[in-house]
């Protein structure tokens, strides 16, 4: 029997039926998870690391019975991080305690955390909820058996939840984030994206820069103001530029990684931080890819340092999000269309792949922006061969997101505010169903409306094959091999 059981769960727990496999089960672990697991087991806690969510794509028929089988564990902890698992990590942990009643079944991450109370006082079957990051109260909760004492967690005392809180760590550097074979099925894992798992996809991996962030996004709940409402950290806290090099280095050379993915852009930090990270990892010659989503448009010299550190290439995010500025710099991004025009060029000129990124439904935006982002998004495509738009999807807003937090500040009328309303959400094939507010310009029904009508704009464009060099382009950044049918490929 194992000390402690860390599980990501999958989205949807059904069995699948008619031969119909989910979409994606969003088979990527939280990056917290490795670090807990390895804190853990460095300090004598038997862990084991279980990803419900891949056992799913890599077993579409089996029931979650069956993928789970007898949870031994004394502390089952399930990742409630992204509101997307709702419905899998209640249904997992429901499932937990009817095979195994003795163990404490336990939720942590954004989601949980910020609905703790209500998680306690709604599901019986929960036992606890760490509150904030994780290490340092699942290891105390592992060493000890009076949970009352422990800091940084709510537990159900009678009918009444007793919370106590733990302040955040101010040192980073004592955690390890790429111990990344504390999960045995790491070689998988490794192939895996949001979408799901492919045998084709080059081995990635998800590193943390820091935990917050100083920017404070309208829709984004990992912000500073969304990660101390979750988390309780009201600083963000950011690692040495030499550690992450280090870690970058054993995630390549160890692990054989060739993707390597950053949480934040480093340019946040300043270009003092951005220009000593990419010359340490340029010093130790790694031979490897980068990703990560800008939050500042780097100027054509910081675009060469990052091509020095990471030359087999780069794929930046860039979020557009509209067209109009207006909108865009109310939401919190720091660059208006003209600074997206004078930065295009310069990520051409340099071979740099871009995911432009547009959201429906924000705050102050009309039908007529909307329309106005999809004539950009195939103008932009036209232009510039490096340029891959990803189809969007209804954005629903993170619970703990500026906009969910103060939604009358952004003109905006919010329909969802309990886990038990993103529990059924979660669970509709509606479109209209994922959009949890309205706001000024538009309803509900016509955010999921324009979105459906962006996508399969996109969609019918990409099937048509003009865009083919931009799609495969994209597809053999994170691929091996050739895309056959370039249209079938959206992510």
């Amino acid at each position: 029997m194992v000390d402690v059981e860390l599980i990501h769960p999958p989205v949807d727990v059904a069995a699948i039926a008619g031969g119909k496999q989910p979409s994606s089960e969003y088979p990527l672990m939280p990056m917290g998870l490795f670090s807990i697991a390895d804190y853990l087991d460095r300090l004598g806690v038997e862990v084991k690391v279980t990803n419900l969510a891949l056992e799913r794509l890599t077993h579409p028929y089996a029931p979650l019975r069956k993928l789970l089988a007898k949870p031994e564990a004394k502390i089952v902890a399930i990742s409630l991080h992204w509101f997307v698992h709702t419905y899998g990590a209640l249904e997992t942990a429901k499932l937990v305690k009817a095979l195994n009643p003795d163990a404490k079944v336990v939720l942590g991450g954004f989601t949980a955390s910020f609905f703790a109370r209500e998680i306690l006082e709604r599901y019986s079957y929960i036992d606890a909820v760490v509150l904030g990051e994780g290490e340092e109260t699942m290891l105390e909760l592992a060493q000890s058996e009076r949970w009352n004492e422990v800091m940084g967690v709510a537990t159900r005392e009678g009918r009444k939840v007793r919370w106590t809180e733990r302040e955040p760590v101010n040192d980073l550097e004592k955690y390890c984030f790429t111990n990344v074979e504390i999960y045995d099925k790491w070689q998988v894992y490794l192939k895996c994206s949001p979408s799901g798992y492919s045998p084709t996809r080059r081995p990635s991996f998800w590193l943390p820069v820091a935990r917050s962030c100083p920017m404070n996004c309208a829709y984004c709940g990992g912000g500073l103001e969304g990660y101390k409402a979750a988390m309780g950290r009201s600083r963000p806290i950011v690692r040495s530029p030499g550690r992450l090099a280090e870690d970058v280095s054993t995630l390549v050379g160890e692990y054989k990684v060739e993707v390597v993915k950053l949480s934040h852009d480093p340019l946040i930090w300043g270009e003092h931080y951005y220009v000593e990270l990419m010359e340490e990892i340029s010093r130790r010659g790694v031979d490897a890819k980068a990703y990560w989503d800008l939050t500042y448009l780097p100027g054509e010299e910081l675009v060469r340092k990052a091509l020095r550190a990471f030359e087999g290439g780069i794929c930046w995010g860039l979020s557009i999000e509209t067209t109009n500025d207006r909108v865009r710099l109310g939401i919190g991004r720091p660059y208006a269309m003209a600074d997206i025009e004078r930065f295009l060029p310069i990520a051409q000129k340099h071979d740099v792949t871009l995911d432009a990124y547009f959201l429906v439904g924000l705050p102050w935006s009309t039908k007529e922006d909307v329309n106005n982002d999809m004539k950009y998004a195939v103008e932009v495509m036209r232009k510039y061969r490096n340029v891959y738009v990803v189809p969007p999807f209804p954005y629903t807003m993170d619970p703990h997101a500026p906009m969910a937090l103060r939604p009358r500040d952004y003109g905006l009328r919010k329909i969802c505010s309990s886990v038990e309303c993103y529990r059924r959400l979660v669970k509709s094939e509606k479109w209209e169903d994922w959009v949890v507010h309205e706001s000024e310009y538009l309803t509900r029904k016509e955010i999921a409306s324009l979105t459906s009508k962006f996508f399969k704009m996109l969609v019918e464009a990409y099937r048509s094959g003009e865009f083919n060099e931009n799609i495969s382009r994209r597809y053999s950044f994170e691929h091996e091999g050739i895309l056959v049918e370039p249209f079938r490929w959206w992510g």
